[in-house]
C-alpha cells in the first residue's frame, strides 16, 4: 500500500527540494507544535502547494510579505513558489499540514474543467485564508486530514478525491480572483529575496556581513535593510541569527559534537554570543536543549520496550 511520508512528531523542514510522499501519491503530512523547543519553520519556499489547518491555539504565519493570523479551525492554502514561515511572534498552536504536488489532481485524469489548469498556470490567485466559519470547506479539510492520518486501505484515492472537492469548493465559494500582474519592481524584489535566503542557507557557517547580503540583493545596505524587514518581518541580522540557531538545534539533536564546535559550525565565532542568542530564541541554554532531547529519546525507548513486552 502506498504510504504518506509523515511524521507524527513535530516536523522540522530542512531540505525544501525533497521528495514529497511517493511518485504515485506525492503528498507529505506534517504535525507541528509551535511550543515544542525543537520546532522551527524559517522562511522558505517550495514548488508544491501546502495546506495548513489549525488544531488548537493561534498561529501567526508570515506569507509572502505580510502576516496571517490563524486561529483554531482556520486553514491556509499556500501556492507553490511563495515564501512563507513563522512570523516573528509565531504564537502558540498545534497545526497539521499537507504538502502536495498539485499535479496529483491530474495524474489520474481528474480535470473536470479549466479551474485546476488555471491554478497550475497561475492565471488565477487563490485566497490564502480560509476561516473555520466556512463550514463546507472546513468539513472537507477535516475529512482530508483524517483520511491521511488514518491511512486505511484506499486512503490515497480518497485523499486525492477530497483534494478535488476542496478545490471545487474554493471555486464554488469564490475563494479566488483573476491574478493581477505584479509590478516589475515587486517581482524583482521577490527574486532578490530568494537569492539572499539561498545565500544564507548555503553560507550560514561562514562570516556573513551586511555588505555581502546587500551586494547579493543588488541594493545599498540601508535600502536592503528596509526592504528585507518589509518582506520578512525581521532585520537581516535577526533572520541570520535565527537561522543559525535553528541549524545549531539540528546539530545538538543529531550529533555528540561539543557545544563550542557546533557554535563555530553555525557561524558563531563568539561562544558567549551563541549562548545569548540561543537563550533568546529557545528560552534555554544549548546544554539544557540537548539534555531534553536525550531524555525524550530514553522515554521513547522505554515506551517501545514496554509495548514489545506486552506483545510478547
Amino acid at each position: 500500500m502506498t504510504k504518506v511520508s509523515s511524521n507524527l512528531k513535530e516536523k522540522i523542514p530542512v531540505n525544501e527540494r525533497q521528495q514529497r510522499g511517493t511518485s504515485l501519491f506525492p503528498l507529505e503530512y506534517n504535525f507541528c507544535n509551535t511550543e515544542n523547543p525543537y520546532y522551527d519553520l524559517w522562511l522558505h519556499w517550495h514548488t508544491e502547494f501546502e495546506l495548513i489547518h489549525i488544531l488548537s491555539g493561534t498561529y501567526n504565519l508570515f506569507l509572502s510579505d505580510h502576516e496571517i493570523v490563524l486561529n483554531k479551525g482556520d486553514s491556509c492554502i499556500i501556492p507553490g513558489k511563495i515564501v512563507h514561515g513563522d512570523a516573528p511572534d509565531k504564537g502558540a498552536s498545534k497545526y497539521e499540514s499537507a504538502v502536495f504536488d498539485i499535479e496529483l489532481l491530474r495524474q489520474h485524469g481528474f480535470s473536470p474543467d479549466s479551474f485546476i489548469n488555471d491554478i497550475i498556470l497561475e492565471n488565477i490567485s487563490l485566497k490564502n485564508y480560509i476561516p473555520a466559519e466556512q463550514k463546507d470547506i472546513f468539513t472537507t479539510i477535516e475529512f482530508l486530514f483524517d483520511t491521511i492520518r488514518e491511512q486505511r486501505e484506499g486512503f490515497d484515492i480518497i485523499a486525492s478525491g477530497a483534494l478535488i472537492v476542496f478545490f471545487g469548493l474554493l471555486k464554488k465559494n469564490h475563494f479566488y480572483s483573476e491574478k493581477k500582474i505584479l509590478p516589475a519592481q515587486k517581482r524583482a524584489r521577490n527574486k532578490k529575496l530568494d537569492l539572499v535566503l539561498d545565500f544564507i542557507k548555503k553560507n550560514y557557517g561562514n562570516d556573513i556581513s551586511l555588505e555581502q547580503l546587500s551586494v547579493t540583493a543588488g541594493f545599498s545596505p540601508k535600502y536592503f535593510c528596509r526592504v528585507f524587514k518589509e518582506m520578512t518581518g525581521r532585520s537581516p541580522v535577526e533572520y541570520l541569527n535565527w537561522f543559525r540557531i535553528s541549524r545549531s538545534c539540528a546539530l545538538l539533536r543529531e550529533s555528540n559534537d561539543k557545544l563550542l564546535n557546533i557554535a563555530q559550525k553555525c557561524g558563531f565565532k563568539d561562544f558567549s554570543y551563541f549562548i545569548k542568542m540561543f537563550h533568546r530564541y529557545k528560552g534555554m541554554t544549548p546544554l539544557k536543549y540537548r539534555n531534553m532531547e536525550l531524555k525524550s529519546n530514553k522515554i521513547s525507548e522505554a515506551e517501545s520496550t514496554q509495548k514489545e513486552n506486552k506483545i510478547c
